[in-house]
């Protein structure tokens, strides 16, 4: 078996009902896609509109009817896998998997089940249920992740850290140099921030800030935006912020040992980006070099106004900051890095679950049709 691990695998990429991991999976489907790889979005995104509706039921009746859905989220995703028979399945945060059961189809044929969960293990912590269902785990924070995770019986962890699409197209957007902008939920701390800002031209993206009367006239949109539109906004020519969350105002000032995607969404999309010194960003860009940083409201402001009247070295940490991302954090650097190591790890596994492939081709697309190999190669709150 070659040391590397080859392309035109059999990948299916399970995504969740909703949440921002849903981006995530459908990036990492196109990715694995333009690696070469035959790949299934296994999409339960159509559940949504019941869940929401079940979320305004009463509290015991939401309870019972979320239930409901989950599982069948759960069996839909269990037959497609079985009639799909991929060689392996990364399933992301939240995906509907509710017991080992579901994950029949893929132990039944020996091939590895990978759970990817990119959420904060101390804010979410269904991962102590969950993980220890699945073969391998991705995490996006170090220790003490990894060592709880394996305390709970988790043979097989990673370090996988988020990444971008790289924009490499041009946007139809009319820029703003002056625009201040942020997108993200209305955290305790972000509302604190944002309020004592008090700049000119501030505009948030996001649920929640709109409840704080010192923000309702800055907010531009009211709710989570769209993913497939943050590209422009972050592309506008303004300036981004980039700010950590908490939910217990007790810990403003703490600073957290995970890289939120922001930051690298802001850049893969040729945005300037001003982000909070909480923000651990140090090991994927350059701080003041790449990507400018501040650590007090003061300091915030004072940057905000110098890159307000110092276009060219705004434009130029801009630039390097887009290439550094473009070139070492795209999805496609990042998931043929994770998968060259899954293949160390458990590429026997992978081979053998390989089977000839069925008349008509691979299978592909969300709808079950054809997948193209490429050419060359949650909860609901949003970080």
């Amino acid at each position: 078996m070659s040391s590397s691990a080859p392309s035109g695998l059999r990948i299916a990429v399970v995504g969740p009902i909703s949440g921002g991991s849903w981006s995530i999976a459908a990036a990492s489907t196109r990715a694995f896609r333009r690696l070469g790889h035959h790949t299934t979005f296994i999409n339960n995104n159509h559940f949504a509109p019941v869940l929401a509706q079940a979320r305004a039921l009463p509290a015991q009746a939401r309870s019972q009817r979320e239930v409901e859905i989950y599982m069948q989220a759960a069996a839909q995703t269990k037959e497609r896998l079985h009639h799909l028979k991929p060689q392996w399945a990364l399933y992301l945060a939240q995906a509907p998997v509710l017991s080992a059961n579901d994950l029949a189809p893929l132990r039944d044929r020996g091939a590895p089940a990978v759970f990817w969960f990119v959420e904060d293990f101390r804010v979410f912590t269904y991962w102590k249920r969950a993980a220890p269902r699945f073969d391998h785990v991705w995490t996006i924070q170090r220790e003490p992740f990894l060592q709880l995770l394996g305390q709970a019986g988790v043979a097989s962890t990673q370090y996988v850290p988020l990444a971008c699409e790289p924009l490499k197209r041009r946007l139809p957007v009319t820029p703003d140099a002056d625009a201040l902008t942020f997108v993200g939920t209305g955290y305790p701390n972000r509302v604190e921030l944002l309020a004592h800002l008090a700049v000119p031209g501030l505009k948030v993206h996001g649920p929640l800030f709109s409840r704080d009367p010192r923000l309702a006239a800055h907010v531009a949109h009211d709710g989570v935006l769209p993913h497939n539109a943050l590209a422009g906004v972050f592309a506008r020519g303004g300036i981004n912020l980039n700010l950590s969350s908490t939910i217990d105002p007790t810990k403003f000032h703490e600073r957290k040992d995970f890289v939120n995607p922001r930051t690298f969404e802001i850049c893969g999309a040729g945005g300037f980006q001003l982000a909070e010194a909480l923000v651990p960003l140090e090991e994927f860009f350059e701080p003041q070099v790449e990507v400018a940083t501040f650590q007090s409201v003061e300091e915030a402001r004072d940057k905000i106004a110098f890159y307000r009247n110092h276009h060219t070295q705004k434009q130029a940490m801009q630039a390097k900051g887009r290439a550094r991302a473009w070139a070492h954090h795209s999805y496609e650097a990042r998931l043929q890095a994770a998968l060259e190591s899954l293949w160390a790890r458990d590429g026997d596994r992978i081979a053998k679950a390989k089977e000839p492939e069925v008349a008509g081709g691979p299978r592909g697309a969300a709808g079950g049709g054809k997948a193209q190999p490429a050419r060359g190669h949650a909860r609901n709150m949003e970080r």
